[in-house]
Parts: structure tokens; C-alpha cells; sequence
């Protein structure tokens, strides 16, 4: 079955393990930071509003470093799911253009379908295997659902430099960030409605039903 591919957003799918879905158990992680945004290096040698002496945000700084989690943990979002859009590129009209045209009502589908596809990855090797349809059906049926509630918080940008390490002229592009924000009891009854209407085909199998029902019960834990 072919992996949806989710612009703008890293999922990493764990492959391995040629064990029956009885001899794979279903574990399920601590809650640890994301990865750093840009793993390479980089140097921010200008922002949104630094010529007038502004600040990068603290929601920014702290998603750059350790992602949506640690946004998580202000007070100002202790009760509410976090996600940010990204784009980069070496135009800044254009991506003024995408910020510009950004709307939370109908782009959240994709932020929505990108976290809870990286939730079922995260705890079994082959989600394919593992889940059978109903991996692909959840994530269809997310990207499709008219998600309500989704509020877009800030948006922000950064001109980042890359050395090239032949010591030629850096390489610069910008990123640009947007803060979409949820009520969190608000996104589990939304979801808890994709769960009860999606009808996967082929059903799943035995193994494969105990391991979707283990992962249902618990997943907003980490999430």
C-alpha cells in the first residue's frame, strides 16, 4: 500500500521486524521532544520585526528548538492542541504569498492528518502491516474531515544563512511559521467521529484489530 505523502511536514515511518502482530506488542512511548526544525546548521540573521527591535516570540524559539510539545507547555496553551505550518524558500514574496493565502479552516486538515498519522507510526514498526486499511482510511478520512475550532494564533518569519562549508558564500532562505492552535476536547470529539465512521476495506484482521483498538485507547496519550 503506498504511504501518504503529507506536504510540509516530517513523518518518520520505522520499518523492521518480520513478527506476528501476537509476538509485536504495542508500546507505547514517552512523550519526548520533536526534532529540531533544521538539522543543519544555520545561523537566524534576521526576523520579522528586529529593525524595530523586536524579538523572536517565545512559541517560535521553543519550536525551533523542540517542536509543538514544548509550545504545549505554556500557560497560554496548556489547554489546546498546537500546530505550525511551515515553508521555506529563497523568495520572500512567495511565501508572503502563502502565508497570506493560509487559512486555518480549510488547511488545518492536512496539520490535523500529518500529527495523527506520526501518532500511528510511532508505536508499531510497519503501520501497514500493523493497522492494514485502516492506517490509510484514518489518514484519508482526516485530511477530508471539516475540522472545526482551529484558530490561527501568529505567523512569523526568519532569514536563515548556511555556511557551505567550502568556504564559499553562505547560502540564505526564509521560514516562514504559522501557530494554529485547537481546543484540545474540542479535536478528541472531532476525532472520536472519524473513528466511528471510518469503515476500512479490507476489514482488519484479528491481530491487527487488537492492535488498532490498543493504540484508539490510547491515543491522545503522547499525542
Amino acid at each position: 500500500m503506498k504511504k501518504l505523502f503529507l506536504t510540509a511536514v516530517f513523518v518518520t515511518l520505522l520499518f523492521g521486524s518480520c513478527r506476528s502482530e501476537a509476538e509485536r506488542p504495542v508500546v507505547e512511548p514517552p512523550r519526548a521532544p520533536e526534532p529540531a526544525r533544521n538539522p543543519a546548521p544555520h545561523t537566524i540573521t534576521d526576523y520579522r520585526n528586529k529593525a524595530q527591535g523586536g524579538a523572536i516570540p517565545e512559541w517560535v524559539s521553543l519550536w525551533l528548538d523542540s517542536g509543538a510539545f514544548m509550545v504545549e507547555n505554556l500557560d497560554a496553551y496548556r489547554d489546546r492542541y498546537v500546530f505550525v505550518a511551515r515553508n521555506e524558500a529563497n523568495n520572500f514574496n512567495a511565501l508572503n504569498l502563502w502565508k497570506d493565502g493560509f487559512s486555518a479552516e480549510l488547511d488545518f486538515p492536512r496539520l490535523a492528518a500529518a500529527r495523527i498519522e506520526k501518532r500511528l507510526a510511532s508505536v508499531v514498526t510497519d503501520p501497514d502491516e500493523s493497522y492494514g486499511a485502516f492506517y490509510e482510511t484514518l489518514i484519508r478520512a482526516a485530511s477530508d474531515f471539516s475540522w472545526m475550532g482551529a484558530i490561527r494564533e501568529d505567523d512569523f518569519w526568519t532569514l536563515r544563512q548556511f555556511p557551505t562549508g567550502d568556504g564559499g558564500i553562505p547560502e540564505e532562505n526564509w521560514e516562514f511559521q504559522i501557530l494554529v492552535t485547537i481546543e484540545r476536547s474540542f479535536f478528541a470529539s472531532q476525532l472520536d467521529r472519524i473513528f466511528q465512521t471510518i469503515n476500512p476495506n479490507p476489514p482488519p484482521s484479528r491481530d491487527q484489530r487488537t492492535t488498532i483498538n490498543r493504540v484508539k485507547e490510547r491515543f491522545l496519550d503522547g499525542f
